[in-house]
């Protein structure tokens, strides 16, 4: 007896749609599903960059061309600074990474450099800068999970016809 329970749909990455799973196009968006799987990363950041974000969906898993090992090492090493968001071609989210970093790296540098507890209008400053810096390191390990048990969403396209 197989133990293992088989969902009965899945979802269409286009339209959120409920597929059956032996369905191969939806019935909603006409999505096909074999030349989904064999969609690209380098094709999805030609896409961004022409301002085309309509070609692009996002995935969950790896393409071919996204190393998932490259990418584990980049979160892991890098990712504070947003490295592996670059690395998919998720630039918003990775200035966003990168603009905080450094923000994180200024705010620990004049608390070592002042080496005064932080007073007057300092003092909330620091606090919020650590906050926001708080909650870039729970991404940050957010993003580790997701990389590692293959969650995380990077975008992929088809080649222009």
């Amino acid at each position: 007896m197989n133990n293992i329970i088989k969902r009965k749909n899945k979802r269409c990455p286009r339209c959120n749609f409920k597929v059956p799973n032996e369905l191969t196009v939806c019935p909603k968006c006409q999505l096909n599903y074999q030349k989904f799987n064999l969609a690209t990363n380098s094709e999805a950041k030609v896409a961004i960059r022409e301002g085309e974000s309509d070609r692009v969906l996002y995935r969950k898993g790896y393409p071919n061309d996204v190393k998932k090992s490259t990418l584990i090492l980049l979160t892991i090493f890098l990712g504070l600074a947003g490295a592996h968001y670059y690395y998919v071609g998720r630039k918003g989210w990775g200035i966003f990474f990168s603009i905080f970093f450094v923000v994180g790296l200024i705010n620990a540098f004049l608390s070592i450099y002042l080496k005064t507890a932080p007073t007057g209008d300092w003092f909330q400053l620091f606090y919020l800068l650590v906050l926001v810096w708080g909650l870039v390191i729970f991404f940050w390990i957010t993003d580790i999970f997701k990389v590692c048990f293959n969650t995380f969403k990077i975008p992929v396209s088809l080649p222009r016809v």
